[in-house]
């Protein structure tokens, strides 16, 4: 069975979670007109809680100039991703609960996996860390 392409230039794949009571669309962020720059991570895992001061800051620096920031917290207790957003004062949303889905779904085998979304939804990078972040969203904002 061929894997459905999730690489650069590749449409974005929807998937749900369902938690609390709400089911929560990937497509509900992704594809509706904006930059979205996805961070799929968890509460256990040293290298996303890295990069997550990073994250916050491109999301400061970008977000009046169009750019959406989604946390999708993966392989991860409920309890343990809500204490780490509280704890980081993570201020973009989040899909909590996706466990293997999203991963799954991105063919996604280490965390973070930080990808960023083009406004119609086509993966316009993979595998973003560190200043990779900024300078790529340098390119897109024309900054």
């Amino acid at each position: 069975m061929a894997l459905p392409p999730t690489d650069v230039g590749d449409m974005f794949i929807d998937f749900s979670v369902d938690y609390d009571g709400k089911t929560t669309h990937f497509s509900d962020y992704v594809g509706r007109g904006q930059y979205v720059l996805v961070d799929f991570w968890a509460s256990w895992c040293g290298p996303c809680l890295q990069e997550i001061p990073n994250i916050i800051t491109v999301y400061e620096k970008y977000k009046e100039k169009g750019l959406m920031v989604l946390g999708v917290a993966v392989s991860d207790r409920p309890e343990a991703t809500l204490k780490a957003i509280n704890e980081y004062q993570i201020p973009y949303p989040q899909i909590i609960n996706s466990q293997k889905i999203a991963t799954d779904a991105y063919y996604i085998r280490g965390i973070p996996e930080i990808i960023l979304f083009a406004p119609n939804g086509t993966i316009l990078a993979r595998s973003l860390r560190g200043e990779d972040i900024e300078k790529k969203l340098s390119e897109v904002f024309c900054e």
